[in-house]
């Protein structure tokens, strides 16, 4: 099978990690007090590291095709055209999964049902979430790694191993005091990873690889979590509502995963060997 790639896959990686956890470093550092940073400049860091994904996706596509690879990348992210049940899955899938999560956890001794934002608050921050909030800076990345890791393996297989490579990038946030990665465990952030991924990538295959498409799912997840409060920040310390976000996530990715047209389909391998 014929590949237009022809930057290697390991390179996109490497880069985005090796961005993502430079920047990174300072502030944990900084949070351990072995380094004198402002918080401005930690905030800083942070957010120029969470670009990792973006910066090296496009400099791997630019290696790939040039110049018009890059504007047909970009021009993903303006295919607006989707099925009304994959836009209303983006938009509210995650945040009705934290709801869940939070009103089973309000009846087993946690805090009353409740929500975080006021709903006249509701635009601005989806907004603000999705062009700063991670989504922007990361889903070019992860379309392009979906594009590689999937060009050679069954769709959903890559869309896990995606989830996995994606958890982990976010490792070195679980050492920076204070940040939502601090509070939670890695394996139910793992779980919470590869079951959005999974949901993420269905969107996006089965859309003509709409980038938009992953950065509405994108941003309704983040937006969960400041919807409502499920992770919980005080000395109580109560994993049950992550991880009770994080399992309902996993059941409507298992669901996604036996019934979409995407995952059905055989893996390029065997459709190449078919030709």
């Amino acid at each position: 099978m014929h590949s237009s790639f022809r930057t290697p896959a390991w390179f996109y990686f490497a880069l985005a990690f090796a961005i993502t956890w430079v920047f990174w470093l300072f502030p944990i550092l900084a949070s351990h007090g072995i380094l004198q940073l402002g918080q401005t400049a930690q905030l800083a860091c942070l957010f120029a590291g969470s670009f990792g994904p973006f910066v090296s996706a496009f400099i791997a596509v630019y290696r790939d095709g040039g110049g018009p690879a890059v504007r047909e990348f970009a021009g993903r992210s303006l295919r607006y055209r989707m099925g009304p049940m994959y836009f209303l899955a983006a938009m509210l899938l995650a945040p009705v999964a934290a709801g869940l999560s939070m009103v089973w956890l309000a009846s087993h001794g946690g805090p009353p049902f409740a929500f975080g934002v006021a709903l006249s608050h509701f635009p601005l921050l989806y907004v603000e979430l999705f062009f700063f909030g991670g989504s922007v800076n990361e889903e070019f990345g992860w379309a392009y790694a979906i594009d590689r890791l999937g060009e050679r393996q069954h769709l959903l297989r890559a869309a896990a191993v995606l989830g996995v490579i994606w958890g982990c990038w976010h490792i070195p946030l679980f050492f920076i005091t204070g940040l939502t990665q601090s509070f939670l465990p890695f394996w139910a952030f793992l779980i919470f990873t590869i079951a959005l991924r999974v949901v993420i990538v269905w969107g996006y295959a089965s859309n003509r690889k709409s980038i938009l498409v992953a950065l509405l799912f994108h941003t309704a997840s983040n937006f969960a979590f400041n919807l409502f409060a499920v992770v919980d920040r005080t000395p109580k310390h109560d994993e049950r509502g992550f991880i009770g976000f994080g399992l309902i996530m996993l059941v409507i990715a298992s669901w996604v995963a036996l019934s979409a047209r995407c995952y059905r389909q055989a893996p390029p391998d065997s459709v190449a060997a078919i030709d």
